[in-house]
C-alpha cells in the first residue's frame, strides 16, 4: 500500500449533519487536479479528483444552490408548488423501485416471515 501525504494546503467543510463527516478539498498543483475527500470520523471513505474544469463547474453549481437558498423563505414553509413536486417526485421513485429485483436476502426474509405467519394460524393440537 502506498501512503500519499497530504497537502500542507487544504480546506475542510464540515457536514451540517455533525457525525463527524467532513469533505476536504485539496489541490495537487502538480497533478494539475483538486481532490475531493470524504471523511467518516478520521477515515477517508471516498475521493475525486477534478480537473480544473470540472472544480470550476461544481463551483458555479454551488454558487447556484447557495443562490437557491438565498431565495428561500427562513421560516421554512413550503412555496407553492412544493407539494406537487414532492407528489411527482414520489411517484417517479415508487416507479423506479417497482422495476427493481428484490434482493435475495429480502425475498428470503418474506418467505420465512410467511412461514412463520401461516404456522401461527394453524390450530394447535
Amino acid at each position: 500500500m502506498t501512503v500519499v501525504r497530504l497537502p500542507v494546503r487544504g480546506y475542510w467543510a464540515w457536514d451540517a449533519r455533525g457525525d463527524n463527516r467532513a469533505v476536504r478539498v485539496s489541490p495537487h498543483p502538480r497533478e494539475n487536479v483538486v481532490n475531493l475527500s470524504v471523511w467518516r470520523d478520521e477515515l477517508c471513505v471516498g475521493t475525486v479528483r477534478l480537473q480544473p474544469s470540472d472544480a470550476a463547474a461544481l463551483v458555479a453549481g454551488l454558487t447556484e444552490g447557495l443562490a437557491e437558498l438565498a431565495d428561500s423563505p427562513e421560516d421554512g414553509r413550503a412555496r407553492p408548488g412544493d407539494q406537487e413536486k414532492l407528489r411527482e417526485m414520489e411517484l417517479r421513485l415508487a416507479r423506479l423501485e417497482s422495476r427493481l429485483t428484490p434482493a435475495p436476502w429480502r425475498t428470503a426474509v418474506a418467505k420465512a416471515a410467511a412461514a412463520l405467519g401461516s404456522r401461527r394460524r394453524q390450530p394447535r393440537r
